[in-house]
């Protein structure tokens, strides 16, 4: 797969929208985070964690803890302009506690 089909929202002059996904890579937590423009909400929730001023406390606190390198931010799902962001939010977040996956 080529860099620019995987990161495609990164390479595209138009908001993507869609599901952000925050994981802790040492303890494989999960976040899954709503976005109506992904590559711009990935920089700004960079920069949030760099900052210390997170929304979210206990992600926060472990990413000051552990570090940057152990956290990856991405997009997860890109959706469609009719897509219920908020549903697929539900609907994935459901999926990932089906497969036993530790979420934030």
């Amino acid at each position: 797969m080529l860099v620019h089909d995987r990161y495609s929202h990164l390479f595209t002059n138009q908001k993507v929208r869609g599901l952000l996904r925050i994981k802790n890579l040492q303890s494989n937590k999960v976040l899954l985070v709503m976005s109506e423009d992904l590559a711009s909400d990935i920089q700004k929730i960079r920069f949030s964690l760099d900052l210390g001023t997170y929304e979210h406390e206990v992600l926060q606190q472990e990413y000051e803890t552990i570090g940057l390198e152990l956290f990856s931010i991405d997009a997860y799902y890109q959706a469609t302009a009719e897509e219920n962001l908020q549903r697929l939010l539900e609907q994935h977040t459901y999926a990932l506690k089906l497969q036993s996956a530790s979420l934030y």
